[in-house]
């Protein structure tokens, strides 16, 4: 294939890979945990790219270190997405997802721990890259996807996607000699973001550990919800919520609270009632709120964390006055 046929051909199919990298991303963020706030949980908001003309072109026909045979077809990244994220651990989180979509076909083109496995002296660019083929032609924003179509995805930590950005470009595709005490600097760097990822996780697990009762009973909270409606979570709004007020009544349990909400029906009309306009509405701690808003709404009022605007239209949804006892 020729220049002059590569450019025709790629221009002519920049809407197909665009359509594709769009949807590769919506797909894997619709597949992410009810329990996750996405918000909080994506560094850096996922957006796909489609590659350059002039960038595919150069690394078609003028990377040396490329030994295509067919470049149009073994080029896999040609539209690309890129998710950034605070932990290691979460990483293994969209490694999971990325792998079971039913809608392509996923291969590990690149991972930086069987990387540190093979060369465990060596400190240097860290990612995982997946590709993702289309498993059969469809239509998504009124584009034809062709089967077998390609998207590479990158998953990275915000350290990881901070060294990339100022090393990769200039380190791993030079177009100049590095010096030697550049390429010392930049290693030192890498693994010293090794040794932070890892203290990052060790703090997350310690969290964890010492808060396990509690993130267990947001999780029984978010479940029980989610036989009511879809949640629409804020993992701050809920443990923030939740830490001032768990303490009001310790007696409650999971059983107990099914129990309550099943004999106060009242409590759900409620929540439905509000679910659009009120952000509070659509977080599984509402319906722990709704039982102290009923059974211990003095201590309530005083252990609200925000104002009482904030909390004022559950007791009127209720038919509570908030003011007795």
């Amino acid at each position: 294939m020729t220049q002059k046929e590569f450019r025709s051909l790629f221009e002519k199919e920049i809407p197909m890979y665009r359509a594709w990298g769009n949807f590769v991303t919506r797909t894997v963020i619709e597949h992410i945990p009810q329990n996750i706030d996405i918000d909080m949980f994506f560094k850096i908001p996922p957006k796909p790219r489609v590659k350059s003309l002039n960038s595919l072109i150069e690394k078609a026909f003028y990377r040396k270190d490329k030994n295509y045979t067919d470049p149009y077809a073994q080029i896999t990244d040609k539209v690309g997405t890129r998710f950034v994220v605070l932990l290691e651990s979460e990483i293994e989180i969209l490694k999971d997802i990325i792998c079971k979509i039913p809608y392509w076909e996923a291969s590990l083109d690149k991972d930086y721990e069987d990387q540190q496995f093979k060369s465990p002296t060596v400190f240097e660019y860290q990612s995982v890259h997946y590709v993702v083929k289309s498993t059969k032609n469809f239509e998504y924003e009124d584009v034809i996807i062709k089967e077998r179509t390609p998207c590479e995805i990158q998953i990275r930590t915000l350290l990881q996607h901070a060294y990339s950005e100022l090393t990769h470009d200039t380190i791993y595709k030079p177009t100049f000699q590095v010096p030697d005490k550049v390429h010392r600097l930049v290693a030192r760097s890498m693994a010293l973001i090794e040794t932070t990822n890892e203290l990052f996780d060790n703090v997350k697990e310690a969290i964890m550990k010492k808060y396990q009762n509690d993130y267990e009973f947001l999780n029984i909270l978010n479940n029980i919800y989610s036989q009511i409606l879809t949640p629409d979570i804020s993992e701050r709004l809920n443990i923030t919520i939740y830490d001032a007020v768990k303490d009001i009544n310790n007696q409650i349990t999971p059983e107990i609270l099914k129990d309550y909400l099943y004999k106060h029906p009242e409590i759900e009309i409620a929540i439905k009632k509000g679910y659009q306009e009120r952000l509070l509405y659509r977080q599984p701690v509402i319906l722990l709120l709704s039982f102290l808003a009923k059974e211990n709404r003095s201590m309530l009022r005083n252990k609200w964390p925000y104002t009482e605007e904030e909390l004022a239209p559950l007791f009127a949804d209720l038919g509570i006055c908030p003011y007795t006892n």
